[in-house]
């Protein structure tokens, strides 16, 4: 929060979603900043077609990827953009860096080659597969054709309202489904709006690479240091970095499983570091 407070020269609205049980903790935590909180059932409750009782029993991304992917239906604005709590800017940044022209914004649409060049050679082993695990089955569903598969992150998400409201229109009311019911098929939910973005051409498409320096894996991070990237020559770039909190460095080639209190003690290092929200803005 505070990097979006130092660089929000537009003073774009931001939004942060939390359960009811935490909405005083926030309220505490983020007096001095200005936001608008909202209790994400304020979000759910929006599409009736959800089952939050159901939702609720799944896997904690499997509810951030519902959540996050459903804002659209407040309506607050035509897009926005999804941070992640591991998400931080680095430079200064205006509408300008979102928005390509008429309130149409940039679409992140790439191949992924960077991760699957890093893993290719440092691992995970299984980093391609699970790549194409999380694509293909979205792009044949939405039945489009040809060998190009496209990555559409990663976070943070640029999203426009009129791509979600394609694939309700187009695919999820003729098929009954819900977002749920897709997520649980196939849990990329940027890879569903990417494809959708793609099938449907809801809105023009001006293509960007990524807007943040994204740290999959810690010897992605360590290579950058041992060459000298610092922030300075990132942010010529970059608007920010993301540095991954639930690095998995013990399952990469030649690195042997770490012990329990390392991990643990990286864990709670990184989460006193950064505080846990969620940024929905313009």
């Amino acid at each position: 929060m505070h990097s979006i407070a130092r660089h929000n020269l537009d003073k774009i609205p931001v939004y942060i979603s939390a359960p009811s049980k935490d909405i005083e903790l926030f309220k505490n935590e983020l007096a001095s900043f200005q936001y608008t909180l909202l209790n994400e059932e304020t979000i759910l409750n929006q599409n009736p077609l959800i089952n939050q009782s159901f939702l609720y029993q799944q896997r904690g991304w499997i509810q951030q990827q519902i959540i996050k992917s459903e804002f659209w239906r407040l309506n607050v604005s035509d897009n926005y953009l999804v941070m992640d709590s591991d998400c931080i800017f680095i430079k200064d940044f205006t509408t300008l860096d979102f928005i390509a022209q008429d309130h149409i914004p940039y679409s992140i649409v790439h191949e992924g080659r960077d991760i699957l060049q890093a893993t290719e050679r440092f691992g995970p082993k299984k980093a391609r597969e699970g790549f194409l695990n999380d694509r293909l089955p979205i792009k044949e569903a939405l039945g489009r054709s040809g060998p190009v598969v496209y990555d559409f992150g990663y976070a943070p998400f640029l999203w426009s309202n009129k791509v979600w409201q394609s694939l309700e229109t187009n695919y999820l009311i003729p098929e009954k489904k819900n977002f749920l019911d897709i997520i649980l098929e196939c849990d990329s939910e940027f890879t569903w709006y990417g494809e959708s973005l793609i099938k449907y051409q809801a809105i023009p498409i001006y293509p960007r690479e990524q807007l943040f320096k994204h740290y999959h894996y810690e010897h992605q991070y360590w290579q950058d240091k041992s060459f000298g990237y610092s922030e300075d020559i990132l942010k010529k770039d970059f608007l920010g970095i993301v540095y991954q909190s639930n690095w998995q460095t013990w399952e990469d080639f030649g690195k042997p499983q770490k012990k329990l209190s390392s991990r643990l003690l990286r864990s709670l290092k990184r989460q006193l570091k950064y505080l846990q929200f969620k940024l929905k803005t313009f």
